[in-house]
């Protein structure tokens, strides 16, 4: 029986770090990062994905896998998966970072499909370009991010139906949390995400505790 779909962010979620910040600092791109990040508030989400993607122009992809393999994840965060499995839910990667490297998290961690930016490639290197389809439904609040996790979730949830689960940090969570049945904001870095969270919360005991009440409740058991 599937509970539901669970859609769960991968950098400072899943990830104990967010996968370009060591990138950058692997590759020594953080003074550029860090002026991407300040000109980021007055930029369109989409088009500052787009700068720092040109910044791994001839980069090649086993490099990129390497530094990504060496971040660990979050405390506790692949026993949450274990128990979000246990409850039945069909669990998703989402993220505003690229595919490729969350199919490799998928793998680690068990989880049954992701949803992330496409890098193009040639030879083994990547280009500095993204191939991404914009999905964006463009919600209020939204900052038009390039992969839109609110599209995602829609998607799995009429394919699997059930409640829909989202737990994220950041400003590319919104929307996904803002429609979410249950919509938890992880150690966020923005007050909006706080504000439309059913519940904020600091480590992943927290959200199961949480979580059991929740599907166990009156209002879910009619789904």
């Amino acid at each position: 029986m599937t509970t539901g779909v669970a859609i769960l962010d991968m950098d400072g979620t899943v990830l104990s770090k967010r996968s370009i910040d060591v990138f950058c600092a692997g590759l020594g791109f953080t003074e550029r990062l860090a002026e991407v990040d300040r000109l980021s508030p007055d930029l369109p989400a989409y088009r500052t994905t787009e700068m720092i993607a040109a910044f791994f122009k001839g980069v090649p992809r086993h490099r990129l896998e390497d530094l990504f393999d060496s971040i660990p994840l979050s405390d506790c965060a692949d026993e949450f998966v274990s128990y979000l499995k246990s409850k039945g839910f069909f669990i998703a990667i989402a993220t505003d970072s690229y595919e490729f490297l969350a199919e490799r998290l998928a793998r680690k961690i068990s989880a049954d499909t992701v949803y992330g930016n496409i890098v193009e490639m040639q030879d083994g290197l990547l280009t500095g370009r993204l191939l991404t389809e914009p999905r964006c439904l463009k919600i209020k609040g939204c900052r038009l991010y390039s992969t839109c996790k609110l599209w995602f979730m829609r998607k799995l949830s009429d394919r699997v139906g059930g409640l829909t689960l989202a737990v994220g940090d950041g400003e590319s969570d919104f929307c996904a949390i803002t429609e979410a049945d249950v919509g938890v904001a992880f150690r966020p870095k923005s007050q909006p995400i706080a504000a439309v969270a059913d519940t904020v919360a600091s480590d992943y005991s927290e959200i199961e505790s949480w979580l059991q009440r929740e599907i166990t409740s009156s209002r879910y058991q009619s789904r």
